[in-house]
């Protein structure tokens, strides 16, 4: 069978704090993975991403997030090029829009509200996280504990002091945290599913099922629309998983052969029924 052209895109640098070698690593496991579907991976960087543009039908999978080339791809995406994260997807992990959807789809979450930071108001009940409304952190005070008064109205004055107008302020929860990632399944083949405890934190050993947790981060993905995730939970005492977060496409550096193979599956399935742009000639290959 000839081979088959698709295009990944690197994230960007400045998404990928203490994270490009692995963000960078996990697309080059897919696009060795997808030689086993007879689709070849052109893999670019998010700012010289022109020729993923340039054939059309190709697949392209992607993990940028930033509005110039989001944008793009959604253009690509209206003309027919399966894309994975759809833009709609991504746009839907900034923070702001993810805790509207968790509400309007009943996703177990903590309570989460939108703050101006330039009408300082006292905190909708300490303790609170204050966090950017839309990228995830791509800088340590992007998310911020707030355990005191104190802390809430510094919190506040430091995101208004960068320009930044308005936080998501999401309660906290007690519980040990929890960490996972999920690709969705594409035809016959299942969704894959992998959590661990978060380094770096005192566990109270609080218990559930894998299948609680794993019914509330594919539930967190369907609201948002992702098919490439990963994300934090919190487990209290009640074993009852709560989704603090999701991200679209993480560097799944615990598990990435195991995850570049699922992934690979997956675009593989999605790329199916695309218009692919023509076969790689015997002198690409080499």
């Amino acid at each position: 069978m000839a081979k088959r052209r698709c295009w990944g895109i690197y994230r960007e640098r400045p998404h990928s704090p203490g994270r490009v070698d692995d963000d960078r690593a996990i697309l080059d496991a897919v696009a060795v993975a997808l030689l086993d579907y007879d689709l070849v991976a052109e893999l670019l960087p998010a700012g010289a991403a022109d020729a993923a543009f340039a054939s059309p039908g190709a697949g392209i999978f992607a993990m940028c997030e930033q509005d110039g080339i989001i944008r793009r791809l959604a253009e690509a995406a209206q003309a027919g090029v399966p894309v994975v994260n759809t833009p709609q997807a991504v746009r839907n992990t900034y923070r702001r829009r993810t805790a509207e959807l968790f509400a309007v789809c009943g996703v177990p979450s903590p309570v989460s509200r939108i703050v101006d930071t330039r009408a300082p108001a006292a905190a909708p009940g300490i303790p609170v996280w204050v966090k950017r409304p839309d990228f995830h952190a791509t800088q340590t005070d992007d998310v911020v504990f707030a355990g005191s008064d104190a802390q809430w109205r510094s919190a506040l004055a430091g995101f208004a002091k960068r320009g930044i107008e308005a936080v998501v302020v999401q309660a906290h929860i007690p519980g040990d945290l929890v960490k996972f990632y999920g690709v969705a399944g594409g035809g016959a083949d299942p969704a894959w599913f992998h959590w661990f405890h978060h380094k770096d934190q005192r566990l109270a050993g609080h218990a559930f099922t894998r299948e609680a947790l794993q019914r509330a981060a594919f539930a967190a993905a369907g609201a948002l629309g992702a098919a490439v995730f990963g994300g934090d939970a919190i487990v209290g005492a009640d074993g009852a998983p709560q989704i603090i977060d999701l991200n679209a496409w993480p560097s799944f550096a615990r598990c990435r052969a195991e995850a570049a193979a699922a992934i690979g599956r997956h675009l593989a399935h999605a790329f199916a029924a695309a218009r692919l742009d023509s076969p790689f000639a015997a002198s690409e290959m080499e």
